[in-house]
């Protein structure tokens, strides 16, 4: 059985798109889980009409997307866990595609493409099979490299190595989350169908919402922490140490004040001197990606007024 497990917080807009899509799986094997997190629209009375007796709905007070997924998982009697957002869809067999990898290759952990959409009016970008088997470390590397999404919804997981592992109660949870899952088993694999629709610039449903400073502030806390949870077991991975690198990068990048203050009080620009090192360079990254890596060494600030002008020349390419 596999355990369907959505956090939803005020969805009613989009929630019943995402019931749809798992109600009629061609996988039939399924429990659906429903934790409501203390949505105050109609959402609870939408799920309430889904008359489906593999559907169970939880309800609680709000507590945010980190730990309502741990009330998922504590309740869930599936062999495997399926993660869905609950302003998102999947395709119709998409949980039978997955699971039929795991079964097949005798994997704990098999993973699909994602698609973001902006509405429900796409193209479904068609993708030719490409099956891979991957390690832990393989996998991690493709999640630094933005191979694969840090996200756990377009996995599906067997619960065992869920053992003893939870999510903390933060506003980035796949960041702070993931790789400690991966690196649980050696036993991942990836199709390269898309199996999975992701509802971009939306007021996210599955989580309570958050200032953008706090979110950034714990990406970045997040980032430092995974490096060197990674960097324990992997002390020479390159890959790791160019995702830190990216994301620091990108965090001095925003015009928010508040936010570069505090990434000058908690040594973000030392820490990137000590990862910086001429084998990122050597990591399977584009050659624009290597000029940005080495202008911020140089100088932080240099790279962010070659970025400016950079962003310039393609305002000024759409304008035209």
């Amino acid at each position: 059985m596999i355990t369907v497990i959505i956090n939803v917080y005020n969805g009613e807009k989009y929630i019943k798109k995402c019931l749809d899509s798992i109600v009629n799986q061609t996988y039939r094997d399924l429990e659906i889980l429903i934790i409501n997190d203390g949505s105050t629209d109609k959402t609870l009375s939408i799920c309430k009409k889904y008359k489906d007796p593999r559907i169970k709905i939880i309800n609680q007070k709000n507590k945010g997307l980190s730990l309502s997924r741990n009330v998922g998982i504590d309740n869930a009697k599936g062999e495997f866990l399926y993660f869905v957002d609950a302003d998102d869809f999947i395709e119709c067999d998409a949980l039978e595609y997955l699971y039929n990898l795991c079964i097949k290759y005798h994997k704990d952990i098999s993973s699909c493409r994602h698609q973001n959409i902006y509405n429900y009016d796409y193209k479904k970008d068609i993708r030719k099979e490409n099956i891979e088997e991957l390690n832990n470390k393989e996998m991690l590397k493709k999640i630094f490299l933005k191979e694969n999404t840090v996200t756990l919804w377009n996995k599906l997981i067997k619960k065992k190595l869920f053992h003893n592992l939870r999510f903390e109660d933060r506003i980035i949870n796949d960041v702070a989350f993931t790789h400690k899952l991966v690196m649980k088993t050696d036993k991942i694999i990836l199709g390269s169908e898309v199996k999975y629709y992701h509802l971009k610039n939306i007021n996210r449903t599955s989580a309570v919402r958050y200032e953008d400073y706090d979110r950034i502030i714990d990406l970045y806390n997040a980032t430092i922490e995974r490096y060197y949870y990674v960097n324990k077991k992997y002390p020479d991975f390159m890959e790791n140490n160019y995702a830190t690198l990216e994301l620091i990068i990108q965090l001095y990048h925003r015009k928010n004040k508040d936010i570069i203050n505090y990434l000058n009080e908690n040594g973000a620009v030392k820490m990137y001197k000590k990862l910086f090192s001429f084998k990122v360079l050597k990591c399977r990254i584009s050659y624009k990606q290597k000029i940005k890596l080495l202008l911020f060494r140089i100088s932080p600030k240099l790279n962010r007024f070659v970025f400016n002008i950079y962003l310039n020349k393609l305002k000024k390419k759409e304008v035209m």
